[in-house]
């Protein structure tokens, strides 16, 4: 597929091209059928290019978690593409969160969570859940597709994110079967995550979506 890739690693199966703001509805499709059948894709998020399983799949999680050489204990975060899907991932949530919830989503903000009984094992880090409901169409109507999806940053543990389908296709090879080449992440800041499982909400990482804001919402009753 990318000619200059090394012929010691194995080629990607697919690689399809995709507008992140207009996403091809074949596209979504192929690749919301790649995620059921447990198997590993990567895309370009609204914040960094990321790895990809469907959230349900404890299988693919593995899958998720071997490619991405990531320790098991440390839960990637899910992705959804409307805020009802939340319920399939967290146990019941206070009216007034759900408020807090339609100020704040969508956006680059990732939320933890209590995680819900049905949640995989190796997605409930410590008990919780990190979940994110991205603005950008492509997240969300793959979400929408194929249901929630965990993703983790396309790069291995140490290493920055990688920006391009190229440099994603070249390191993983068949680790991944489908590759949605959105084009170049340069710079992306990852999203900012917030514990919301204490009586206000905690910054655990700074990242594109101002904390502030969170604090904000909180405050106004």
């Amino acid at each position: 597929i990318h000619k200059n890739q090394p012929p010691e690693v194995a080629q990607v199966e697919e690689i399809i091209p995709i507008e992140t703001d207009a996403p091809d509805n074949a596209a979504v499709r192929r690749a919301a059928e790649v995620l059921r059948e447990g198997n590993v894709i990567a895309l370009p998020t609204d914040t960094i290019w990321g790895l990809c399983s469907k959230a349900g799949d404890s299988a693919g999680i593995e899958k998720l978690y071997e490619a991405k050489g990531r320790r098991d204990e440390k839960g990637a975060p899910v992705l959804i593409g409307q805020l009802d899907q939340l319920a399939l991932l967290t146990k019941p949530l206070h009216e007034k969160i759900w408020e807090k919830l339609y100020i704040l989503w969508p956006g680059p903000l990732t939320l933890i969570f209590e995680a819900g009984e049905e949640t995989p094992p190796l997605l409930a880090e410590g008990g919780g859940i990190a979940v994110r409901y991205p603005g950008q169409p492509l997240c969300q109507t793959l979400a929408r597709a194929a249901g929630p999806f965990a993703a983790t940053s396309a790069n291995p543990p140490g290493e920055a994110p990688f920006a391009s389908a190229a440099e994603i296709a070249a390191r993983f090879g068949d680790k991944i079967s489908l590759i949605l080449d959105g084009g170049s992440i340069e710079g992306g800041a990852p999203s900012t995550v917030v514990d919301l499982r204490g009586t206000s909400p905690k910054l655990i990482r700074e990242g594109a979506f101002d904390f502030d804001k969170v604090i904000r919402a909180w405050e106004d009753d």
